[in-house]
């Protein structure tokens, strides 16, 4: 589960940054942070997260609220917790109807981290459900103990393993082996096609097919074979 963190008090955010990676290390979850951050506009240029940890008043001119309505609006799965001084903006979530998970009052550090704790087992709990939904935008997989939810269009193809019983899952710039059958991702989606017994492509990432030397060709540089007989559900 990816977590992004907005808080402009720079101590602020580096303790909720700390309580979340130490939690994620003794647990061996694969929750990640890929970005905390003082400034709003990052959240708006970055990739997007499953659980984000907003502050209201980030001193901007964006306050957490509005950025968690444009969240909401590209990203309705999201969960999104708020962190704040001013317990009385509570229902300023309501009429923005951004959907929060929770709503955490900063009073003192102790039980600042035990609500951030919470919030973030939910969060959690919340991701893993979501990818067992099996929604037809995504598949879930588990690999090195870890749960993730893998976006269809994120896939490029699927390989067997020369390890028994596994998997490799080929993405843009990553190759993530686990325990599974390709039979089981033959229909996870429209876009994904069996070329080959070995093999399982996502017609969406495809740059070119040779016919001729049952080649198929990717976005990212990568190839994979194709059979005589299954390459010609690729034309």
């Amino acid at each position: 589960m990816k977590v992004i963190i907005c808080e402009d008090n720079v101590v602020q955010l580096e303790y909720i940054q700390k309580t979340i990676e130490n939690y994620a290390m003794m647990e061996g979850n694969g929750i990640e942070i890929i970005l905390a951050t003082t400034n709003p506009n990052e959240v708006i240029a970055y990739e997007k997260a499953d659980c984000y940890f907003l502050d209201i008043d980030l001193n901007h001119e964006f306050t957490g609220l509005m950025l968690g309505d444009m969240i909401r609006k590209r990203d309705p799965l999201c969960n999104i917790i708020f962190v704040t001084t001013h317990a009385e903006m509570t229902y300023l979530t309501f009429m923005y109807k951004i959907a929060a998970l929770d709503f955490i009052i900063k009073d003192h550090t102790g039980m600042l981290q035990q609500k951030v704790l919470a919030a973030l087992k939910v969060a959690y709990e919340k991701y893993v459900q979501i990818g067992q939904q099996q929604a037809p935008s995504q598949i879930q997989i588990k690999a090195n103990g870890y749960t993730r939810n893998i976006a269809i269009q994120d896939i490029y193809f699927l390989a067997a393993s020369p390890k028994l019983h596994k998997i490799i899952l080929h993405l843009e710039n990553e190759h993530i082996e686990f325990y599974g059958r390709l039979k089981d991702f033959k229909e996870a989606h429209a876009s994904m096609y069996q070329c080959h017994k070995a093999f399982i492509v996502n017609r969406q990432n495809i740059e070119f097919v040779d016919h001729k030397e049952r080649i198929v060709y990717f976005k990212n540089g990568e190839t994979c074979f194709a059979s005589a007989r299954l390459i010609r559900g690729l034309k």
